[in-house]
């Protein structure tokens, strides 16, 4: 009878104890989403305007005892900046960290008609706590202020540094497909055509190196698709993105006003104008403008390259046809002999050809709307090789 009963409550006491390892186990799962704080990723779907065409992204912060509920925000910057638009030129312009109230946050995203989706990380209240005093701390006047650069440092990627920095290992981010920066961007210009067509034109090498997933979270969106499946010491980092302002469907429409048309238009008036031009006059006037907008063009870009802070473009390899050395092309007959002229000209035909026929394998990913621009200025140092020719 002693036995039994030793045996019973020996049973018991296992029984309970393996009762505590269970709420232990529980707790060690529900322990880094309790407490007051609560902290979530934003993400807010693309709009209509250039700036805001590749979303955005910003912390809520929420805190159940005070009531708190907002959103701190590094994509602020001031129009009324002194020297906006050189500053913004020149990679100089400062972008700020800002704080809203989640409902007004909210109102100007509906207005907008722009969706926003929620991320809540599953964090310590430690870490809760730790990331907070953080956000806080970068509200002091003397630490908003950051230099903000497209690719490697703006609203997507301070969030993640900041998260990466609370945590006690690196997160484990997903493998995702080998996309160079280019191409997430194009995938945010299909409606912008004209946007997308100038972006290429002034993005040099760097932005077709092939990213990782930690790299691709420059964009909002992506840095959302990117945390939905990361994992933080075996668990997820965050809850599933949630859509908790949808937005209203917006169709686009693609017309004849599209690059690739009106720089095919562009080829054939040139065509025209070299075949059957009434006198070489009427040729000479085209051919000025067109080398002086291509040579102003190629002003910004060198502009963007050897002198603005941009990283993102350097090496422009657009730069071989689009130069400043085309603006002297209306003066090429007092500024140079017939011999260098002829030396000047041929070269840049030779150029031309070899970009027409490289475009494909070359390590830039140069848009094919170039084409009918580089044929169009084949054509015109063809005429000025003619010209030079007839004039021996």
């Amino acid at each position: 009878m002693m036995k039994i009963l030793f045996q019973s409550i020996t049973f018991h006491r296992h029984v309970a104890r393996l009762k505590w390892c269970l709420i232990l186990l529980g707790m060690s799962f529900t322990a880094r989403s309790t407490g007051p704080l609560r902290i979530s990723l934003l993400s807010c779907s693309p709009g209509e305007e250039l700036y805001s065409v590749f979303g955005h992204s910003a912390f809520r912060v929420r805190d159940s005892i005070t009531g708190m509920d907002k959103v701190y925000n590094y994509g602020t910057f001031n129009f009324r900046e002194k020297n906006f638009y050189l500053k913004f030129m020149s990679g100089k312009l400062n972008y700020y960290l800002s704080t809203q109230g989640f409902d007004d946050f909210m109102a100007d995203y509906q207005a907008e008609n722009r969706a926003v989706y929620e991320q809540e990380f599953y964090l310590s209240p430690a870490q809760n706590l730790d990331l907070f005093r953080r956000l806080e701390l970068n509200m002091a006047p003397q630490n908003r202020a950051y230099k903000y650069d497209f690719f490697w440092d703006n609203c997507s990627t301070r969030i993640r540094d900041m998260v990466e920095s609370i945590l006690p290992n690196s997160p484990l981010y997903p493998t995702t497909p080998p996309y160079a920066f280019r191409d997430y961007l194009h995938k945010y210009l299909i409606a912008q055509p004209w946007s997308q067509f100038g972006i290429d034109l002034i993005l040099g090498l760097p932005a077709d190196k092939i990213t990782i997933s930690r790299e691709a979270m420059f964009l909002p969106m992506e840095m959302m698709n990117v945390y939905d499946q990361t994992q933080s010491e075996n668990q997820p980092i965050c809850t599933a993105s949630e859509n908790i302002l949808p937005a209203l469907p917006v169709q686009y429409q693609s017309g004849l006003f599209h690059p690739k048309w009106v720089l095919l238009f562009l080829l054939g008036l040139t065509i025209f104008v070299y075949y059957f031009r009434a006198s070489s006059a009427l040729f000479n006037i085209y051919a000025n403008i067109f080398l002086l907008v291509t040579g102003a063009g190629g002003l910004v870009i060198g502009f963007l390259w050897f002198i603005a802070d941009h990283t993102t473009t350097d090496m422009n390899l657009h730069f071989i046809w689009a130069n400043p050395l085309c603006l002297l092309y209306p003066l090429r007959n007092k500024l140079f002999s017939s011999q260098v002229l002829g030396w000047l000209t041929r070269t840049y035909a030779l150029l031309l050809v070899f970009l027409v026929f490289g475009i494909l394998f070359l390590p830039q990913d140069l848009p094919l709307e170039c084409i009918p621009i580089w044929l169009s200025l084949l054509l015109i140092m063809i005429s000025e090789l003619q010209r030079l020719k007839e004039n021996k």
